[in-house]
């Protein structure tokens, strides 16, 4: 799809080339890609899980804009700071993997109203 998605977006996306195919099988088969890694949970939108295919090896986050789904990878541990400042203030992160971090593109920024 070329950016996070939900599976129901996923659903939508294939219904012109296979307009049988449930919405149950589109779950499943997201399951099925995550368990094998071809896609990594993203975060939420809306409500609803999202999901990015990603080949990239090692330990790594996503940067996932919050309006578009566009997506982009940053490797390595972008969290060893923000783990190491909360914990120097007496806090524990919750989300300890943080996969992905929710954010706005640059496209969608310059759209944005100044507020």
């Amino acid at each position: 799809m070329g950016r996070a998605f939900s599976v129901r977006e996923l659903h939508a996306a294939a219904l012109p080339r296979a307009p049988r195919l449930g919405l149950t099988t589109a779950y499943r088969a997201v399951e099925r890609w995550r368990e094998t890694g071809f896609i990594e949970h993203a975060g939420t939108r809306e409500g609803e899980a999202v999901f990015v295919v990603c080949g990239a090896d090692g330990h790594h986050h996503h940067l996932v804009c919050v309006e578009c789904g566009a997506t982009s990878v940053l490797e390595g541990c972008a969290l060893e700071p923000a783990r190491a400042a909360s914990a120097a203030a007496g806090f524990e992160l919750l989300d300890r993997e943080l996969g992905a971090l929710p954010a706005r593109c640059g496209e969608c920024a310059g759209a944005a109203p100044d507020g």
